[in-house]
């Protein structure tokens, strides 16, 4: 996913390329995205990597479940919703629909299974995590 999703076209063609590619790649860049970091929407991102190496526990998944869910619904504030020409990038999702894992000692994973308006009968998941040092 991360590969496709760093291919040059993606951001030199946006708003050209499939919706649901456009919307997958919003979303893993959220996840990603650290919290405070963009000058201009400080808002902005979940920042899953901040969660590294902090303790597995239920507060962990409380608190990362509803970053998500934060951060989804301030991004349906911010994209097109299918009116004036543009395309409808909005994401329905749920603290139901976000499994947060550790796959390692030290890294964590989120997997958010998510719904797009824009085609609401098929359901997408997308994943996005820490990286192991080299890889």
């Amino acid at each position: 996913m991360i590969g496709q999703l760093s291919h040059i076209d993606a951001f030199f063609y946006y708003g050209q390329l499939d919706l649901l590619f456009e919307i997958d790649s919003d979303l893993v860049q959220g996840l990603m995205q650290p919290k405070r970091s963009m000058f201009y929407h400080r808002e902005y991102g979940v920042g899953v990597g901040s969660y590294e190496n902090f303790p597995e526990s239920l507060t962990m998944q409380v608190e990362l479940r509803f970053a998500v869910v934060e951060w989804i619904a301030r991004r349906n504030q911010e994209v097109g919703d299918g009116t004036n020409g543009t395309r409808d990038r909005r994401a329905a999702a749920s603290q139901t629909t976000i499994s947060v894992e550790s796959p390692a000692k030290g890294e964590v994973e989120v997997r958010l299974q998510y719904i797009p308006y824009a085609s609401y009968k098929n359901a997408r998941s997308i994943s996005a995590g820490t990286l192991r040092p080299g890889g």
